[in-house]
């Protein structure tokens, strides 16, 4: 892939999306400043009365003279750091969105809704800072800026960032392939997308007999040195279809010591290098869906890198962080502040005497084993309970679990299992509450599948199994969204990897508080 072009498409977007900023930052300066004069021009335009209706300055309340005329509280000058603040923090959140690959393809409703959440959580990063730092700062002139940065830049990404791209038509580069013609039929489509158009494939080697194809066809690789000699090219692009798959022209030409593939492919990166030409390697494979791909060096090895879990290093660091602060604040206030620990293991132990805390293996990120923790809410004997009515009344045990093997969740009121004070505690999820102690120690977060048993593990599809890429949380759409209402384990884990494919620092956010919202109506806690 010419990684030029690419450069080039993300610099005049960034670019563009700072230009934007700018011009809508003193679009709501200078409708701040004269928002009065700017109301009579529009009356004038539409033929409104509004001129009689503005009294002068001089005859206006205090408030008034501030919002309908030239306004002396905002000054250009303050508060360009509105501005510098900002182009850093939309074009931050753009980027967190990948607004800036050139091969995703948004129509305007879903650019908008980039626009729009890179200027919200810009806007908000920069009031934040604002606040934080004491700076005077002015309402209206960060709506307006919200308002005309969000609407200009959409306008800008929508339509102005593709007419420049489309002007571009003169071929800049020169590219030549070498692969088979159905590997240059997909490169050729390529080029064709917005972002490469300024790149022109000239042709493609094989040593394979040539198929039909809108490609032209230069020659065997016993070409390769006269084309690079003789031809004006810019980058050579080889494809591979496999790893192991050798040109037979260069197999019978390897040096000692340098019969493997590996080897053979390094000739002919040597034969393009040593007359300066860029080289692209490109791998003829599909990835799964939603597999990101990104590449990176592994010593002196080039490699590239499949996933489909969040790999966003800053973003899962500021996670681990919230998550840690957050479960030692819960830990101090509810042991301190607001005794829950004490007062619950009090009423457990008063009960029958038995242990407060209920330990269990439960099985976490990418299949490591750790001790989960909860207050007490079933009998001592709660597994053999289970055994027994599993084993001599296996109707009861089918009529009153809610969920399909090999997970067991029973009906409301109907576990012979629970304990008075534990129908109550798991009412209100406060058997949960010891999970904040997993959490503090890296075992768990706030927010993410809950962490299954090593027997259900065990009984888990392959598809289901990518639920332990990540850290399993205290909740997550499943619990935030539906609890014990949603009985189907293969929904259950749609939603879970409905998760892991959506996930943000904003949407653990908004889980948290729809899980508050839950806990207020604990409908199918129990």
């Amino acid at each position: 892939m010419p990684k030029s072009q690419r450069t080039a498409y993300v610099a005049l977007a960034i670019i563009l999306d700072a230009l934007t900023l700018v011009a809508a930052f003193f679009v709501a300066v200078w409708l701040r400043e004269g928002l009065g004069n700017t109301l009579v021009a529009f009356s004038d335009v539409f033929g409104w009365r509004l001129r009689e209706m503005v009294r002068h300055p001089k005859d206006l309340p205090e408030f008034y003279r501030i919002v309908l005329s030239p306004n002396p509280l905002v000054n250009i000058q303050t508060h360009l750091w509105v501005l510098y603040l900002s182009i850093p923090a939309w074009l931050f959140f753009l980027q967190a969105q990948n607004a800036y690959d050139p091969q995703n393809h948004r129509n305007a409703r879903q650019e908008f809704a980039v626009c729009g959440y890179a200027g919200l959580m810009g806007t908000m990063a920069v009031v934040v800072f604002f606040f934080l730092a004491k700076f005077d700062g002015n309402r209206l002139l960060f709506t307006g800026f919200l308002i005309f940065g969000v609407t200009f830049m959409w306008l800008e990404r929508r339509f102005l960032l593709p007419f420049l791209l489309r002007g571009s038509k003169k071929a800049v580069r020169n590219v030549l392939l070498i692969g088979d013609a159905a590997s240059a039929q997909n490169f050729l489509k390529l080029l064709q997308t917005p972002a490469y158009r300024s790149s022109r494939l000239m042709g493609y080697i094989c040593d394979q007999q040539p198929a039909d194809s809108e490609v032209n066809y230069l020659g065997g690789m016993d070409e390769l040195a006269k084309i690079l000699d003789r031809d004006v090219v810019d980058e050579v692009v080889i494809v591979r279809s496999q790893a192991e798959a050798v040109p037979p022209s260069f197999a019978k030409k390897t040096r000692p010591g340098h019969s493997s593939p590996g080897h053979i492919w390094g000739d002919i990166l040597q034969l393009c290098l040593e007359r300066g030409r860029t080289v692209s390697l490109v791998d003829d494979i599909v990835p799964p869906v939603n597999a990101k791909v990104e590449a990176t060096m592994m010593g002196a090895l080039p490699t590239l890198v499949l996933h489909n879990t969040p790999q966003n290093t800053l973003a899962l660091v500021a996670k681990g962080m919230m998550d840690r602060l957050i479960a030692f604040i819960a830990i101090f206030v509810l042991m301190f502040l607001l005794p829950v620990f004490p007062i619950i293991a009090l009423l457990i132990k008063l009960h029958d005497r038995g242990p407060v805390f209920f330990s269990q293996e439960r099985v976490g990120l990418n299949g490591r084993l750790f001790k989960f923790y909860k207050f007490r809410s079933m009998a001592v004997n709660a597994q053999e309970i289970l055994e027994t009515m599993k084993r001599e009344e296996p109707e009861k045990y089918k009529a009153i679990n809610v969920m399909e093997e090999p997970f067991f969740k029973a009906k409301e009121g109907e576990d012979p299992r629970i304990t008075p004070i534990g129908r109550f505690i798991r009412k209100y999820s406060i058997d949960e509450l010891p999970q904040f102690l997993n959490v503090l120690k890296g075992d768990m977060s706030l927010v993410g599948p809950r962490p299954p048993l090593p027997k259900e593990v065990a009984e888990l599809e392959p598809w289901q199994r990518r639920k332990l890429s990540v850290k399993g949380g205290l909740t997550c759409i499943w619990q935030a969204t539906g609890r014990n209402e949603i009985t189907d384990v293969d929904e259950w884990m749609r939603l879970d990897l409905e998760y892991i494919d959506n996930w943000s620092l904003w949407l653990d956010v908004k889980l948290l508080f729809k899980t508050l919202k839950v806990l207020v109506n604990p409908k199918g806690a129990s």
